[in-house]
C-alpha cells in the first residue's frame, strides 16, 4: 500500500521519483555499511532511510535506519517489517556473522521524556524479536537500548521524522 501512495505522491509532484526507484536499503547495503571502517563523515540517503554515522560511534561502524512503526506504537508497519528483514539478512551475512550489535531506539522530541524513553526501548525490542524470530539471528549477538529523544540525529529540527529511527552499532567480535 505504501508504494501506491508514493506513486500517487510522485504523480502529483509531492515526492521525487528517486524515492520510489531507490527503495529501502538492501541487506547488501546494510552489511556493507556495518562492516565498513569508521568514516569521518555523516552521509544521508534520506530517500532510502539510511544514514551512516560511524563518526559518532567511537570509531565503530554504525548505521541509522528509518524503520517505520505505527503511530505512538512499537508495532512495525509493513515497510518497517521489510527493512527489518533486510537488516536480519545483513546480520547473517558472512562478513558479520561473528559480530555483536547494539540496536538503539530513538524518537523525535514530540511527547514527554518518560513516554519517549519507553517507546524507543519497546521499538528496539521489537526489532530484536523480529531479527531472532524471522531471521534466526543468535540472541546473544544483539543487545538493545532505548534513548528516547536524548540523542537527536537532527537537533536543529527536534520534531523531524529523521530523529525517529533505529540505530545499529557494530560492537565487534563475540
Amino acid at each position: 500500500m505504501g508504494r501506491y501512495v508514493a506513486v500517487l505522491a510522485m504523480v502529483f509532484g509531492l515526492l521525487p521519483l528517486t524515492a520510489i526507484a531507490a527503495g529501502p536499503p538492501s541487506a547488501e547495503d546494510i552489511a556493507t555499511q556495518l562492516n565498513g571502517a569508521a568514516r569521518s563523515f555523516v552521509s544521508r540517503d534520506a530517500d532510502r532511510g539510511i544514514t551512516n554515522t560511524a563518526a559518532d560511534s567511537g570509531g565503530v561502524a554504525a548505521i541509522d535506519l528509518t524503520i517505520n512503526f505505527e503511530f505512538n506504537s512499537a508495532a512495525l508497519t509493513s515497510d518497517g517489517a521489510v527493512l527489518v528483514g533486510n537488516l536480519g539478512r545483513a546480520l547473517n551475512d558472512p562478513r558479520l556473522v561473528g559480530k555483536r550489535f547494539r540496536i538503539e531506539g530513538h524518537t523525535d522530541a514530540v511527547g514527554g521524556d518518560a513516554f519517549n524513553l519507553r517507546l524507543s526501548q519497546q521499538r528496539a525490542e521489537t526489532v530484536r524479536r523480529q531479527l531472532i524470530a524471522r531471521n534466526t539471528v543468535d540472541p546473544s549477538r544483539i543487545e538493545v537500548v532505548g534513548y528516547g529523544k536524548s540523542r537527536l540525529l537532527d537537533p536543529s529540527s527536534p520534531e523531524a521524522a529523521v530523529n525517529r529511527r533505529v540505530r545499529v552499532v557494530n560492537l565487534g567480535a563475540d
